[in-house]
């Protein structure tokens, strides 16, 4: 058992005080490799009514421990407590009912596809503006509408009975199941102008007032999709969660069909949105990844 005592960091020393006391048990645990017993920080802390200790280790306390995993009925302090380390944001923390420690599943897709555009920074700005209309229905409806009715019916049946209207709504949402957002960042770069050159055919260049290399700083945009259903992961950090064996959804024709339909709607309603947005450009590059790996380059007709 770790040796303890009551003066934490700051030399505060108050054995009247059990919230106090439990307090500089954690703190002084936090980092120690030795695991304890619920009735040593129970008898550590000294309620003065013992009955008290038990009620506040189940609201309060037991959020900022975890089991031992080689003891029984032992715990350790677990990391969340370095947010209330602080004793008055411990103190702050005690005197509230809000609980610190959410409990999480996982969820994990074995499938995704992922779409990366690679264009020049002077065009962000109007890109995210354009880009946002993605996140609404009525827009997104519109740009469904410019697509002939047989090429979408063909890539997403329409039911018999189904009116447009359900049709259309039916399909954005199919849409905002996938698309949740996109991400921005930059990279710098520094690319030639032309053929291969010499090192004297550069100078002339350069004494033309032309450059042969430039830098330009380039914007990556990154659209994520996943495909497929989630698998529950029931083990979260145990070893069996690497387990493929636990993989029990294998309907490739099902993924298949779903790529397709994703790239399909990735197409006409992202990949037109931002080649008229960029229009002008030599050249437009996009990298798919995921279940399947591609580089699409777009050139300008004009310069070709």
């Amino acid at each position: 058992m770790l040796k303890m005592n009551l003066v934490d960091d700051n030399g505060f020393d108050d054995s009247e005080d059990p919230i106090r006391r439990a307090y500089i048990f954690l703190k002084n645990h936090l980092r120690s490799p030795e695991a304890f017993s619920k009735e040593e920080f129970k008898n550590f802390a000294d309620y003065p009514n013992p009955d008290n200790f038990d009620t506040y280790f189940s609201k309060k306390y037991r959020h900022f421990l975890e089991e031992a995993p080689n003891e029984k009925d032992k715990f350790l302090v677990s990391s969340i407590f370095k947010k209330y380390s602080d004793w008055e944001k411990f103190r702050s923390y005690y005197s509230q009912s809000s609980k610190i420690k959410a409990s999480y599943v996982e969820e994990f897709y074995k499938y995704l596809m992922i779409f990366e555009f690679f264009m020049p920074l002077t065009n962000e700005n109007d890109l995210r503006s354009s880009l946002d209309e993605l996140f609404y229905m009525d827009t997104v409806k519109l740009a469904l509408n410019k697509i002939p009715k047989d090429e979408l019916y063909k890539a997403f049946p329409k039911n018999v009975k189904e009116s447009e209207e359900n049709y259309k709504t039916r399909l954005c949402n199919w849409i905002s199941n996938r698309f949740v957002g996109y991400s921005i960042g930059t990279v710098k770069g520094r690319f030639k102008t032309d053929d291969l050159r010499t090192y004297y055919e550069e100078a002339i260049i350069k004494s033309k007032g032309d450059d042969y290399l430039v830098d330009e700083t380039t914007a990556i945009v990154r659209f994520i999709f996943h495909v497929g259903q989630p698998i529950k992961n029931p083990v979260l950090f145990n070893i069996e969660q690497f387990n493929e064996s636990l993989d029990k959804f294998n309907k490739k024709d099902a993924i298949k069909k779903e790529a397709v339909q994703i790239r399909y709607i990735f197409k006409n309603l992202f990949v037109k949105n931002i080649l008229d947005l960029v229009n002008g450009e030599d050249e437009i590059w996009m990298l798919e990844s995921g279940i399947k790996n591609r580089l699409y380059i777009w050139k300008n007709e004009l310069n070709t």
